[in-house]
């Protein structure tokens, strides 16, 4: 077994954007940040880009500007440079856009080349076999937690992905893991950049309570997502480790039963442990 050499030796999905207004709370400011290094016009293109990822229904330019604080001509001139090079597509029944076929090569290239999800992959297999849970690979972008891998319970005929998506850092296990065993500081960073907001009735809200949660979540080595980020959805997760011992991503399972994630804690710890070890 790894336990005694990787683990820690002293026994923290988004809401769906629906409304431009929501999307506008999210997406990025389009005034540069006085910084002389700051491209002002990829800054726009990227907060534009950023719009229509968060929205669940295609975007008019209309709405874009409001989304994003830019004038209409600004706005209609960069969705057509990005119509031009497929990283948007323009609907030709009522013009609306989504996002693009162009953006596929890059985000597989990064997919493809990120080192914790590489060597993750046969593990987080094997880990679904063996709990007959979902698993989950997650890692902090953003201040949020980024869902790199997924695999679904093998009882379900399809697997569903999702690749790229985002969830609070506060109220899943995958954050919870991972923030616990971050510098205080760090961790105290990551928590500041973004509200504490509830997305169940069991959410954490209080810096406080959330504290005491990460205390526990480092005492026993694994985080406890008690329906705090989904309705009946229970996730146990447990950190992955760099060779300097900073926590670099989390591994999770969830069911519809906290004793059921909580029974398979041991083998979630294996599979981040044995992670761990390679990299």
């Amino acid at each position: 077994m790894i336990h005694k050499t990787i683990r820690n030796p002293a026994k923290g999905r988004s809401p769906a954007i629906r409304s431009p207004a929501e999307v506008a709370k999210i997406a990025p400011a389009a005034s540069a940040n006085g910084d002389p290094d700051v491209v002002k016009s990829l800054r726009k293109a990227m907060g534009i880009l950023e719009a229509i990822a968060a929205s669940e229904r295609p975007l008019s330019v209309a709405e874009l500007s409001a989304a994003t604080g830019l004038t209409r001509p600004t706005t209609h001139r960069i969705v057509q440079t990005l119509v031009s090079l497929a990283y948007l597509e323009r609907s030709a029944v009522d013009s609306k856009l989504t996002m693009g076929l162009g953006t596929l090569p890059l985000a597989a290239s990064a997919l493809d080349t990120n080192r914790i999800r590489v060597e993750a992959l046969p593990h987080l297999h094997a880990l679904a076999l063996r709990s007959g849970m979902r698993v989950n690979l997650g890692v902090l972008c953003d201040d949020q937690v980024m869902y790199l891998a997924g695999v679904e319970k093998p009882s379900l005929p399809t697997i569903y992905s999702r690749l790229g998506k985002t969830a609070p850092v506060h109220c899943c296990s995958l954050g919870k893991a991972i923030l616990a065993f971050l510098p205080k500081e760090a961790a105290l960073r990551t928590l500041a950049a973004r509200p504490l907001s509830s997305q169940t009735p069991n959410s954490i809200t209080s810096m406080s309570r959330l504290l005491e949660d990460l205390k526990a979540t480092r005492s026993r080595g694994y985080a406890i997502d008690r329906a705090e980020h989904l309705p009946m959805t229970f996730c146990v997760a447990a950190p992955v480790f760099d060779n300097a011992y900073q926590p670099v991503g989390a591994v999770s399972i969830s069911a519809g039963s906290a004793d059921a994630v909580l029974a398979e804690v041991d083998a979630v710890r294996d599979c981040t442990e044995l992670i761990s070890h390679l990299l």
